[in-house]
């Protein structure tokens, strides 16, 4: 997920529990409680994609090239 799909999802979270607690559904525990876990949406690994492309990577570099050996 890019950040910015992050933010707008937690915006999302903490507008809707905002709007559940304003009507009266939830009370001030439980939407202090769901604002909290809406922090985890920034915990979220990245994707899969992402961190295989800054895994370190050996490379092998005391070898020559096939032409150069006598």
């Amino acid at each position: 997920m890019t950040i910015l799909v992050r933010v707008l999802l937690w915006l999302a979270w903490i507008a809707g529990v905002s709007w559940f607690w304003h009507a009266g559904e939830l009370g001030t525990g439980t939407s202090l409680a769901l604002g909290a876990l809406s922090l985890m949406v920034f915990a979220w690994p990245g994707s899969i994609a992402r961190r295989r492309s800054t895994e370190l990577r050996y490379i092998d570099v005391s070898k020559e090239p096939a032409g150069l050996h006598h």
